[in-house]
């Protein structure tokens, strides 16, 4: 309930920035708007204030909207009633204006987009960044980190010469390499101030570019030991129904000792929906429960969840933890180089599944999407704003593609007007709504496929 609450309010959101970017820009060049509508199918709730005035429509299916403007192509459509007393004025109409007018008109969605990420960006980042300083935790054997020489305990202290303060920037730059299938310098320090540089080799990794990248290269974050101790349970969780409570203190898992909270964490992720025999202390008495771990998916792959977590206010991370704060400029600063960084990497991903260096599995449907909401929003508002600027992106940057039906399609057609000097023929722009209609729902049945997938095969 809660991934599909925070889907419908993380895509309400997104729809009427995008629509209202078109809105603001069409009347901003005299163009008359009829319909503003969120949603698609029957209306839930209609406004208009006059019969010259534009409707604003809220309807029932969350998955769009869009805003209709005045167009002399399709005069028909004003035969419907709720336009029937209108007066028509056609230099107000949208295929009547200048071509660089339409051409604004249609990128204002996108744009309008990237402008809701910036100011998301730019208020996460203004508020202050914490993160953990980049200590390498324990390394995999045999792992592309163990042949790269990478080791427990060293610093990471700049990637392909690029400084790196955080886990989280590190990451990012790790993900990148892999995204392009290129090597990465990575130049550590020693506790004894020692640096010393490894080459990770990223197109050596197999599968896709998804999921955990550190896991993927075989290293971890380096944490102080946190006790086997329940901190919080969540309510409605398999921890709950299970009987767990706060202060309850995890002893052994399946009768193998449980030495942390990163071990036991370690356990249930790998065991979805399989029984764990968990040994547990609770004052000075010692229970025992079988603990059935909630399948979810995460980054694709399929992990056990029990609703369970560590009081973290106890643990010292005050020698890992790391703060930035920037000015007000220097957020802004910060904020476009995020988006900027993240088209450009949104852009690689789709080359590399056009030119089929990347799986079409990589491309998510509403479930996962919605998965992801949910679970963006069970961590706090913070990381929830994130996820909605990355979204954001992500529907500016797929709305930009040359694909007809699709904004970038329409800026193709008018740059071909603009080229021509008058608009393409009707023939040509009927074809190109049939191809484009075809890839669309290609890319949707797709989307769906890989939901599918990921939830019942996994």
């Amino acid at each position: 309930m809660t991934s599909v609450l925070a889907f419908i309010i993380a895509i309400g959101v997104l729809v009427t920035i995008h629509e209202f970017g078109h809105y603001l820009a069409a009347r901003s060049c005299g163009v008359r708007v009829l319909k503003f509508s969120i949603g698609f199918g029957k209306p839930i709730f209609k406004y208009q204030n006059s019969p010259e005035s534009t409707q604003w429509v809220l309807s029932w299916i969350p998955l769009g909207g869009y805003v209709k403007m005045l167009d002399s192509r399709e005069s028909e459509s004003l035969e419907a009633p709720e336009y029937q007393a209108t007066t028509t004025d056609w230099s107000r109409a949208f295929d009547r204006q200048h071509v660089a007018a339409k051409m604004w008109i249609v990128f204002a969605g996108p744009l309008a987009n990237l402008l809701l990420a910036f100011v998301c960006y730019w208020g996460l980042i203004a508020q202050g960044e914490v993160g953990l300083k980049p200590y390498i935790g324990p390394v995999e054997s045999g792992s592309l980190a163990a042949e790269a020489k990478l080791r427990s305990g060293d610093l990471v202290v700049s990637l392909d010469n690029k400084p790196v303060t955080t886990w989280q920037d590190a990451q990012w730059q790790l993900l990148e390499a892999w995204v392009a299938h290129q090597s990465i310098k990575v130049v550590t320090r020693t506790v004894q101030g020692e640096a010393h540089t490894h080459i990770l080799p990223m197109a050596a990794l197999p599968g896709e570019p998804e999921g955990d990248v550190l896991q993927k290269i075989g290293i971890s974050m380096q944490m102080p030991v946190i006790p086997a101790v329940v901190g919080e349970v969540l309510p409605g969780s398999v921890a709950e129904t299970s009987g767990l409570q706060v202060g309850d203190h995890i002893l052994s898992v399946n009768n193998k000792p449980v030495e942390d909270w990163q071990q036991f964490v370690k356990w249930v992720r790998a065991n979805p929906s399989k029984p764990l025999k968990v040994e547990y202390q609770r004052g000075s008495e010692i229970l025992k429960v079988k603990l059935l771990p909630e399948t979810v998916v995460e980054a694709g792959q399929k992990i056990g969840r029990l609703g369970a977590a560590v009081n973290m206010e106890a643990v010292d991370l005050a020698p890992y933890r790391v703060e930035r704060h920037y000015t007000v400029s220097e957020a802004a600063i910060r904020a476009v180089h995020r988006v900027q960084e993240t088209i450009v990497f949104t852009l690689k991903m789709i080359g590399k599944m056009l030119t089929g260096q990347a799986s079409l599995k990589a491309i998510s449907g509403p479930v996962s999407i919605a998965d992801a909401a949910g679970e963006t929003a069970g961590l706090g508002l913070k990381p929830y704003i994130g996820f909605i600027a990355l979204l954001s992106i992500s529907i500016a940057v797929m709305n930009l593609l040359p694909i007809p039906v699709l904004d970038g399609g329409h800026l193709l057609y008018h740059m071909a007007e603009l080229i021509r000097g008058e608009p393409l023929p009707d023939k040509v722009l009927e074809i190109g709504q049939r191809l484009g209609l075809g890839l669309l729902g290609a890319l949707m049945f797709i989307a769906f496929f890989n939901d599918i997938n990921r939830y019942l095969v996994g």
